[in-house]
């Protein structure tokens, strides 16, 4: 292993890391009730409801388990519903759904059970029940936009942890710091209240600027081998 890292210097590498960081999101996220994880089999529009997703779930064994739930793709005034909106809305409908309901369910062509979700994301919209893994998900994407889809990011995603039930710890870097370790940002993932909460969109907007010196306040005086500086952003998302 060490040996073919070799081929690669240290910009390259991080580049290597950030890319894993990002492909992992996506599994952050994995459709999980109790000890049973579904993953996703396919995305497809709905042949006969306009404005209808269908997302086919299979436990990535048996495609006789495959269930699809149709998602309605905008609200009851036309705004579009939110793809993590959409996610944390179905785990909530295969948590609730029953043997029975599958059993009971139209096939589409493919054989596959249909049920439709429509109510409960609609539910979901007007009253969200996000989890953790959810605001985990939201924090740390904002960050992982590939280079790919237009000019370098400001702050690049090299790394993500969960360090408890209420906070994230996110590792990033700058193009000037390709060949240097990331550093640590500390986000809340719960209000003052304990509720879950998803998208801390200040966060993306103001670290450029507080990179500029106001940052420096914030660090932690925690030993953390991940990063070179671990900086605590929870108080500040506060106001305190």
């Amino acid at each position: 292993m060490a040996e073919h890292s070799m081929m690669w210097d240290d910009a390259g590498l991080s580049g290597l890391q950030a890319q894993l960081a990002r492909e992992m999101l996506s599994r952050v996220t994995a459709f999980a009730f109790g000890e049973e994880v579904r993953l996703v089999r396919g995305v497809v529009t709905c042949p006969d409801r306009r404005g209808v997703g269908r997302v086919v779930l299979w436990d990535g064994r048996q495609l006789g388990s495959s269930v699809a739930f149709d998602v309605p793709l905008a609200d009851q005034y036309g705004g579009n519903i939110p793809p993590g909106d959409l996610a944390a809305a179905l785990r909530g409908v295969l948590a609730d759904c029953s043997g029975r309901e599958v059993e009971e369910a139209p096939r589409d062509s493919f054989g596959i059970p249909v049920i439709d979700a429509s109510d409960a994301v609609r539910a979901f919209v007007a009253q969200p029940r996000f989890q953790v893994p959810d605001a985990l998900h939201a924090a740390a994407v904002a960050f992982s936009v590939s280079a790919e889809l237009g000019e370098p990011a400001e702050l690049r995603l090299r790394g993500f942890l969960l360090l408890d039930q209420a906070t994230c710890r996110l590792y990033l870097d700058t193009p000037a710091s390709e060949d240097a370790p990331p550093f640590g940002v500390d986000l809340p993932l719960r209000d003052e209240d304990g509720f879950v909460v998803v998208g801390v969109t200040a966060v993306h907007a103001a670290l450029p600027v507080l990179l500029q010196g106001e940052l420096e306040r914030m660090r932690k005086d925690d030993h953390d081998p991940y990063c070179g500086a671990v900086y605590d952003l929870v108080g500040w998302l506060a106001g305190r």
